[in-house]
């Protein structure tokens, strides 16, 4: 009964808010409040002490406590969950409700900012996206002094828009953010940190380093040893891609132990694949594999840090192309696809391109809106010639943007495709060495080498793209049998056959090899046109060769081409 008492007594305060004027609110008052319960634990705990303070507070407040109590539950939830939850999710959507009938902005930013960085956390950048958009609107009208804990909401916004490669955005939050936070806050460190984390993948070396090494010191001053540790890594990073080596791997050592030290198993992993991509750059394998490994065991553990264990798994890879290692190889492939596939609908590049589309097309939405605002403001004539000029250059941008992302995805298809018959060929040139080089297995080898050939030869006839031709035709060149495997195959045919083939070379003496490639690969049960695929010929040379033969050894060729072949 005292649950549904509660929920009228909540609809009623609601009802009476959004039919009179906004309620002003005061942030100052509700970053006290948010300094006192957020650091939380307990579930319990928490409804019993804002159950007390919404009781004791004023009837305007009510609908505000409530909604930073459901937030701060909601993180709670997914923090002991530490993945996505319903709960979680609920509490959030029902945040935001209340947010919406209060009518001030201030909070829903608050409300829409925890809802989206909760996505954000597990890298879901579609969900996040919606929030961030109308965080992102709100904030560009109203003052910083009307939002609860703005530091917060600002770098939050900035995390999300620099993930998304909207960098200049994620900078302009940052530095705003910079102004309104205190040199003694630990905010302000983690805000230094983030905007030379953008500049460094801007590829701006030298602003980077003067934010990263200002990072330093504002986590000396504060004690924030996690900090100085993530600052020590990117300035390894910077110093790698300058050639001082060893100054990098000094750091980056430093990062793993100040990290492990304090517990932050995250920020270690990402240290160690730093580490071990210098490693491999400086060509120590034992050691780049050791630290990656290290790395492999957490990322492993969350689902929503497949893009780490990606980058950890594509190392993997270059090492063992470089140890020639190909069952090692052909394993690491198979996963990284099955990541890929997850990637592609969560926080690979491709999500992050939409998103990021999705985001200009949403601005551009504003802007019109915005020219359509001044329109109605002044001479319709005189603005109606100016909205069109600007709706034409629009679709000229959009219309070019297209294009150029539809190249890309039509690359990012090749790509795979190509990728598909390279690992093809692996696995059958692996099956044929399994099978220790017997006819048999070459029977099957040939006839699979000749399935790949007719679909490369598909493929190339429609492929219009010079450049992903030729990569085509240099995959098909490679299936051809050059003298190497010519003289492999003719091992393991004497070894099988030894007594047919000597027949052969004494019944057709003077034999050229390239006519007894022609007779083996039939003897073995391929045809005219599978003889020319393998040989890189027309089948009318094959033709032409066989009647040359017929010239010079009559019904001897006939006799020898006509007994049972070898499969």
């Amino acid at each position: 009964m005292s649950r549904y008492f509660k929920l009228i007594c909540t609809y009623l305060l609601l009802t009476l808010l959004s039919s009179n004027a906004k309620v002003e609110i005061s942030p100052t008052h509700w970053n006290v409040i948010l300094t006192q319960y957020r650091p939380y634990t307990d579930g319990d705990r928490l409804k019993e002490s804002f159950e007390t303070l919404i009781e004791k507070s004023k009837i305007e407040e009510k609908p505000f406590l409530q909604i930073i109590y459901k937030s701060l539950l909601a993180d709670l939830y997914s923090k002991k969950n530490d993945k996505k939850n319903s709960i979680s999710e609920r509490l959030y959507h029902e945040s935001i409700t209340l947010a919406e009938q209060t009518h001030h902005t201030g909070i829903l930013i608050w409300a829409n900012t925890q809802f989206g960085n909760y996505y954000y956390t597990y890298s879901e950048y579609i969900s996040a996206l919606p929030y961030f958009l109308k965080t992102s609107r709100a904030l560009e009208s109203l003052p910083e002094s009307k939002i609860p804990e703005v530091s917060r909401v600002l770098i939050k916004n900035a995390y999300f828009f620099g993930t998304i490669d909207d960098n200049d955005k994620s900078i302009e939050l940052l530095e705003t953010a910079l102004k309104l936070t205190p040199h003694t806050s630990n905010d302000y460190g983690s805000i230094l940190y983030a905007i030379g984390a953008v500049y460094l993948k801007e590829n701006d070396l030298e602003k980077a380093e003067a934010y990263f090494l200002r990072t330093i010191e504002s986590a000396n001053t504060t004690d924030d040893e996690v900090r100085r540790a993530k600052a020590l890594g990117e300035l390894a990073n910077i110093y790698g891609l300058r050639g001082d080596t060893d100054k990098a791997k000094r750091y980056l050592l430093e990062d793993i132990d100040i990290s492990e030290k304090k517990g932050d198993q995250r920020n270690t992993m990402y240290a160690q694949i730093q580490l071990g991509k210098l490693y491999f750059k400086l060509g120590n394998l034992e050691k780049a594999e050791q630290v990656i490994s290290n790395a492999l065991s957490y990322a492993t553990t969350k689902l929503y840090l497949k893009g780490f264990e990606k980058e950890i798994l594509e190392l993997q890879l270059k090492i063992a192309q470089t140890k020639h290692d190909d069952q090692s190889e052909l394993e690491l492939r198979k996963k990284l696809d099955k990541i890929y596939l997850h990637l592609s609908v969560t926080d690979g590049q491709e999500i992050v391109d939409k998103v990021n589309w999705q985001t200009q097309k949403e601005r551009i939405k504003w802007q019109l809106e915005a020219e359509q605002a001044k329109l109605d403001k002044s001479s319709i004539l005189k603005w109606t010639w100016a909205s069109v000029s600007f709706l034409l250059g629009l679709i000229i941008i959009l219309t070019f943007l297209s294009y150029k992302r539809r190249l890309k995805f039509q690359s990012l298809r090749f790509e795979r495709k190509l990728l598909s018959f390279e690992f093809e060929k692996i696995r059958s040139e692996q099956f044929l060495t399994e099978t220790n080089n017997t006819l048999s297995s070459y029977q099957v080898y040939l006839e699979k080498k000749n399935e790949q050939i007719d679909q490369l030869e598909y493929e190339i006839d429609k492929i219009k793209n010079e450049s992903e031709r030729q990569s085509l035709e240099s995959l098909l060149d490679s299936h051809l049998m050059t003298d190497e495997n010519w003289m492999l195959f003719k091992n393991a045919f004497i070894a099988e056959k030894e007594d047919f083939y000597y027949d052969v070379l004494n019944t057709l003496p003077a034999l050229t090899e390239s006519n007894l490639r022609i007779i083996l690969l039939q003897k073995l049960g391929l045809n005219n046109q599978e003889v020319a695929n393998l040989l890189g010929i027309t089948i009318d040379a094959v033709k032409k060769s066989k009647q040359r033969m017929r010239k010079k050894y009559g019904e001897t060729l006939d006799q020898v081409l006509k007994e049972p072949s070898y499969v």
